[in-house]
C-alpha cells in the first residue's frame, strides 16, 4: 500500500500569489449558484479576512526586507512589545 498524497505533496506555482488564489476562490463563489447562500457568505466573509491578513503579512515581509541588518530583530521586538501594551492600557 502506497502513502495517500498529502496537501505537503503538491506542488504550488511560483507565479501566483496567494491573494490571487482568494480572488479566485471568491469569484468561484460569487458565480456558483447552486452553493447554499448563506454558507457562500460565510466563506466569503473568511476569504475576505484571509485576503486582508495575506496584504497585511506581504507589507510586513516587505519592510523585513528593506530593514534587515544586525539587530533588525531587537528594534522590531521593541516596537511590537510597544504596540501590545499601548492595545492593553486602552
Amino acid at each position: 500500500m502506497g502513502k495517500k498524497p498529502s496537501v505537503k505533496d503538491k506542488r504550488v506555482s511560483s507565479l501566483r500569489t496567494i491573494c490571487e488564489v482568494h480572488r479566485e476562490i471568491h469569484d468561484i463563489l460569487i458565480v456558483d449558484k447552486n452553493l447554499n447562500s448563506k454558507l457562500a457568505n460565510k466563506l466569503i466573509s473568511l476569504l475576505e479576512e484571509a485576503y486582508v491578513m495575506g496584504k497585511r503579512m506581504n507589507k510586513k515581509l516587505r519592510q523585513y526586507k528593506e530593514n534587515y541588518d544586525d539587530n533588525w530583530w531587537e528594534e522590531s521586538r521593541k516596537e511590537i512589545v510597544k504596540e501590545k501594551l499601548k492595545r492593553r492600557t486602552k
